[in-house]
């Protein structure tokens, strides 16, 4: 341990990993933003995995560790590992984040603070917020971060997955997975999804894994819905999978029982959508119950009063959320990408990034 002057916080050794492939856009407002936290880490690992552009190159201009890795086939839990076993194995504190995430300055400390107030916390993530959205895509995800933010609150802070955006995990817990026992590094290597995978294998030994409400970070996100469809589809397929894998344990009860209630919302919106088909076809009328807008009404409004304290909004994404019905398309979107996947799983289709 060493000491920190700042609010009296005893700060353990910490060794920031960071993985890296053709970042050149945003690598050095990643690093700058680590190297200016008012708790820095003790060391800091940028980890190159195959990059082809000037990754490799911007990074050596600041005060790291720039890692190449060597024959990984793995991609971002193959990058971790192998940064890992060299230079985080043996340190108090293993704090990883994603290189196009950039942290608040004060990120490191919150989550510092709150793993150090909770000893049966194995893993404490940050909350992270979208970036400056460009485009629609880009728009409604900044909105869906923000209520999935609120979600996490009105649940005490308690997370299914500690996100690998940025997330601080004790280094004696790493050490004492199965995993590591077994000669293999922390994150699994043949997971679509490495940090979901790490967070259920916490779990599983009886940690506890939360997100600090002081830490905040921005992230980007896919720039076009096609973009957007291969990123939930490898997180769908990677959850489902991670699920199948362990089956039903404590760790994975509640997100398998999310999937059935996920398949009865969708059968249940098939159903209204065949309803209001035959009653078209039909030529019956429909009468509009005011007792039946009550829900529509609050669901109205909370999406309203969520979207307003989103970081950055502007008239733009208001206009979004005010009829409720483009939301309403991006939900239908991503409800169906969640079901292809759940399919491309239980048929045993090839995992795909």
């Amino acid at each position: 341990m060493r000491s920190w002057l700042r609010a009296g916080l005893v700060v353990p050794e910490i060794v920031a990993i960071v993985p890296a492939h053709n970042e050149q856009d945003c690598v050095a407002q990643t690093i700058t933003s680590l190297l200016t936290q008012t708790v820095p880490p003790t060391t800091i690992v940028l980890v190159a995995d195959n990059c082809t552009d000037r990754t490799v190159e911007i990074a050596r201009e600041f005060p790291v560790v720039v890692m190449e890795t060597v024959d990984n086939p793995h991609r971002k839990s193959g990058a971790l590992n192998q940064a890992w076993a060299l230079h985080g194995r043996d340190a108090d504190v293993v704090f990883t984040m994603d290189a196009d995430t950039v942290l608040q300055p004060d990120s490191i400390e919150q989550l510092v603070a709150s793993m150090l107030s909770d000893r049966s916390s194995a893993a404490v993530c940050a909350r992270y917020w979208a970036r400056d959205a460009q485009g629609l895509a880009q728009r409604l995800q900044r909105l869906e971060y923000a209520r999935y933010d609120d979600n996490r609150e009105l649940r005490g802070w308690r997370i299914q997955v500690a996100s690998g955006a940025a997330a601080m995990y004790r280094g004696e817990v790493l050490r004492r997975l199965p995993r590591v026992r077994a000669g293999r590094g922390p994150w699994d290597e043949f997971s679509l999804i490495e940090d979901y995978g790490l967070t259920l294998d916490l779990k599983s030994q009886g940690y506890r894994v939360r997100a600090s409400s002081g830490a905040h970070v921005i992230t980007d996100t896919p720039k076009t819905f096609g973009e957007l469809w291969t990123q939930r589809l490898r997180w769908g397929r990677g959850g489902v999978d991670e699920c199948r894998k362990r089956g039903w344990v404590w760790g994975t009860r509640r997100d398998i029982a999310a999937y059935g209630l996920f398949g009865f919302g969708l059968l249940l919106r098939l159903l209204f959508i065949v309803y209001v088909a035959l009653v078209l076809a039909l030529g019956m009328s429909m009468t509009l119950s005011l007792i039946g807008m009550v829900p529509l009404a609050i669901m109205w409004f909370d999406r309203v009063t969520s979207a307003w304290r989103v970081p950055g909004r502007d008239w733009r994404d208001m206009a979004i959320v005010l009829p409720m019905l483009i939301e309403d398309f991006y939900g239908l979107f991503l409800e169906v990408c969640t079901a292809v996947a759940v399919v491309r799983s239980l048929r045993g289709s090839d995992q795909n990034w």
